[in-house]
């Protein structure tokens, strides 16, 4: 992964939504990303529509076969920017000023499941594909940062849109609760470029082998690593792999409210607080489908 082209007069921002190794306490028969946090709103419903504050061009969502299928029914292909939509209310015709924002799954590669496959290498392989799909596209679409929306993490929407002119700088944006980011292993939505990438790449692929470095003289090797020691990083945390990526030049947000929906405990919290009141579908979001192949002759 390479840095995008210097674009004076656009950004691409990516958005990524994790699913794939996402653990939670729910154990829904489909995935815990379908837990409700408003009437007719679930949680990778609130992660599409942050990307969308956030002024993504694309988003990325990061899923295995065996989900994707039941997510697709229900996010579908496309949503409509919220930015637009909002903007739409004060022009004479509205649906001109609407943008689309494509919406694409991507499935862990086989060769990388039980290996390394932990929560935050679906960050970084969604990003990697999303890089090499725009980049056979033009050098000129190739994302300039990356930005993550944790399904299970909910904040305020309208401190995104707060933040949406400076998501899109060239500079790390973290958002922060309690003193504590993504660095400190809470899903709190941040940014990151191919610089960031290669170094938290870099910390899962080093923490990943089951053998010792082949002895002087010998080409494979040979020499297994004790159980506990072999492929570590299968099992790495969020604090684990980003708790050394440099906030010297970063944008620290500190959100006035968050919530880690991955346990009960947290989730009951939202609900019989006064912020759920704060947490609804957004006016005019809007998902849809993409029909290929149907036959308009009848």
């Amino acid at each position: 992964m390479e840095l995008g082209a210097q674009k004076h007069h656009s950004f691409h921002l990516a958005g990524i939504i994790p699913v794939a190794a996402s653990t939670g306490e729910f154990n829904l028969p489909g995935h815990d990303v379908l837990m409700p946090v408003a009437p007719d709103f679930n949680l990778i419903e609130a992660a599409v529509a942050e990307c969308s504050y956030a002024g993504c061009e694309s988003i990325w969502i990061v899923c295995n076969d065996d989900i994707a299928p039941l997510i697709k029914h229900i996010v579908g292909d496309w949503v409509e920017d919220l930015y637009t939509i909002e903007k739409g209310k004060y022009v004479t015709y509205p649906k001109e000023h609407h943008v689309s924002i494509p919406i694409y799954y991507i499935p862990i590669e086989p060769k990388h499941r039980d290996k390394y496959d932990c929560y935050a290498w679906s960050i970084l392989h969604g990003a990697n594909v999303a890089y090499w799909i725009c980049r056979r596209l033009g050098r000129w679409i190739i994302p300039d940062r990356y930005y993550v929306s944790f399904p299970f993490g909910i904040m305020d929407f309208q401190e995104i849109k707060k933040a949406k002119s400076q998501l899109t700088h060239r500079v790390p944006y973290y958002f922060s609760h309690e003193g504590k980011t993504v660095c400190d292993g809470v899903p709190l939505s941040f940014t990151f470029d191919a610089a960031e990438w290669r170094r938290a790449r870099d910390v899962i692929k080093s923490n990943s082998r089951s053998y010792y470095p082949p002895l002087e003289g010998e080409e494979m090797p040979t020499q297994k690593l004790p159980p506990e020691e072999r492929r570590k990083s299968r099992h790495f945390k969020l604090l684990d792999v980003f708790k050394d990526a440099d906030l010297s030049e970063a944008i620290i947000n500190e959100l006035p409210w968050f919530y880690d929906l991955t346990t009960w405990a947290q989730y009951s919290t939202l609900i019989t607080s006064g912020h759920c009141k704060d947490i609804k579908r957004p006016y005019g979001f809007v998902t849809g489908h993409i029909s290929i192949g149907e036959n308009d002759s009848e």
